[in-house]
């Protein structure tokens, strides 16, 4: 009897060690699964979270100003002080560590304090705005300026910081830009009814306002005659530069559009200098853009000196100054604006 009951104890799965080994194994797999999984799984969550806000946040603000466009929110909706900010926003570190970011890598061109007057700023085609101006293109919310520096703003010195910098940064730099941007405008930048409609025109014609200051000096050859043609000749009268390229197929489509513009300007003075960006040779130019330009007068850059001094880095690229030899505004893409906007344009530049 007592035999079979020790064989039958030795039998028992309950009493096997190596079934207890493995339950033991098969429990701690269940605890380090639950230990692996619950986090991701929380992270996860929040991520989802998140990117619902985010692109809520987008959705909304594209809204607003397609109402804005289309009348159903007064203009001064998207420019006001209204502010979204989060709980981080009261954080004396954060904002600390967004003042540094800020002064490292913003100021240069923006100021120390956001006035669009940094040092850096000579070397920019256009003057950055001051943030604490009414002038915004799109809410002035944390939301919104950190979208701006995470993306960047295609076709300007802007650039995107969201691959170079940690999250935690963008989020400091975008508070305190939005600090500043509370502030009252400075007294240099308070409105002016002659720089405004200024802008206005400029906008309207489809170029961007640039600060106003000297061209640099640049001298271009005409590929028929050879002859040199100076900047500083041409004091007197205005002039939109007009860097174009052979391999460019915008560039080539945008002549008969110039050549309106020359014509219908030129009781205005204007004079148009289409400058080759990606060819010196005159007979190489000739080949390509006499059959788009006509009669239109063609020019290289021989040294490759002007490109470089106006900052082209696109095509085709415009440069618009005024009698003075001042620089007026720029663009970079096709040209949009019809010959009434130009000559309004001129007309605020006198």
């Amino acid at each position: 009897m007592h035999e079979k009951i020790a064989l039958g104890l030795e039998a028992s799965p309950a009493n096997d060690p190596s079934s207890q080994n493995a339950s033991r194994i098969k429990t701690w797999l269940t605890i380090a699964a639950v230990v692996v999984l619950l986090p991701l799984a929380v992270t996860l969550g929040r991520w989802l979270r998140d990117s619902k806000e985010s692109s809520t946040s987008a959705t909304s603000d594209v809204a607003a100003e397609v109402a804005t466009a289309s009348g159903e929110l007064p203009p001064d909706a998207l420019t006001s002080n209204a502010e979204t900010i989060d709980d981080a926003s009261h954080d004396p570190e954060a904002l600390s560590r967004g003042e540094l970011v800020y002064t490292v890598y913003c100021a240069r061109c923006h100021g120390p304090e956001g006035r669009g007057d940094g040092e850096g700023v000579e070397q920019l085609p256009s003057r950055p705005r001051d943030f604490a101006s009414s002038e915004w293109k799109f809410p002035k919310t944390f939301e919104s300026i950190r979208r701006v520096v995470h993306d960047g703003i295609p076709g300007t010195p802007m650039p995107a910081a969201g691959a170079a910098f940690p999250a935690s940064d963008i989020d400091a730099v975008s508070r305190h830009v939005l600090q500043l941007a509370s502030r009252p405008p400075s007294k240099s930048t308070a409105a002016n009814p002659k720089s405004e409609r200024l802008a206005e025109a400029v906008r309207a014609s489809g170029f961007l306002p640039s600060l106003i200051r000297q061209a640099p000096a640049a001298t271009f050859a005409d590929t028929r005659s050879g002859n040199s043609l100076s900047l500083d000749s041409l004091r007197g009268q205005p002039v939109l530069l007009h860097f174009w390229g052979t391999t460019c197929i915008h560039c080539l489509a945008e002549f008969p559009r110039l050549i309106e513009l020359q014509q219908s300007c030129q009781a205005a003075g204007l004079t148009i200098l289409s400058v080759c960006a990606d060819e010196d040779e005159d007979s190489a130019v000739e080949a390509v853009g006499r059959r788009s330009a006509g009669e239109h007068p063609l020019y290289v850059d021989e040294t490759g000196l002007a490109t470089h001094r106006f900052q082209v880095q696109a095509l085709p690229s415009y440069v618009l100054l005024d009698a003075h030899g001042r620089i007026i505004a720029t663009r970079t893409g096709a040209i949009g604006c019809s010959p009434e906007q130009m000559l309004k344009l001129l007309n605020e530049v006198k």
